[in-house]
């Protein structure tokens, strides 16, 4: 209990927060689940009240990186897409004010759209970097 409590601190001190991990199976990798479970704990990340849930996460921003080997991103494959979805509905659970997401799809589609799809995931980044702290460069 001590791991978890010392990551939920962790969680809580932190006001930006980045998760990168792989799409398994169109979803993410067990040891982040276990990391979303470890540290959503109601009364210090979301809490109960009247029947609805409210967050506690205020004021934080959240970007989750996932990278995986198809196209999940559109039609006819985005139903599957459960990686992406899933750690950006755990921060919007836990109240985060801005949830960004970047997929960087077609991993295994070859080189040529590796490197494509890796420029466009890095200018994505840069981007939020810059929206975030406003100073022009990231």
């Amino acid at each position: 209990m001590a791991k978890m409590d010392r990551m939920t601190e962790q969680l809580i001190s932190a006001d930006v927060v980045v998760v990168a991990y792989p799409m398994y199976n169109f979803s993410m990798p067990a040891s982040v689940k276990a990391w979303f479970d470890s540290v959503m704990l109601k009364g210090k990340t979301w809490d109960a009240k009247d029947g609805s849930y409210a967050g506690l996460m205020k004021g934080k921003k959240a970007l989750v990186l996932v990278a995986s080997g198809g196209f999940y991103g559109k039609e006819p494959m985005a139903s599957w897409e459960h990686a992406l979805s899933l750690g950006k509905t755990e921060f919007q659970f836990m109240g985060y004010s801005d949830v960004r997401g970047v997929l960087a799809e077609g991993m295994n589609a070859g080189d040529e759209n590796k490197m494509s799809v890796l420029t466009k995931s890095l200018r994505q980044v840069q981007d939020i970097a810059r929206e975030w702290y406003g100073n022009g460069k990231a």
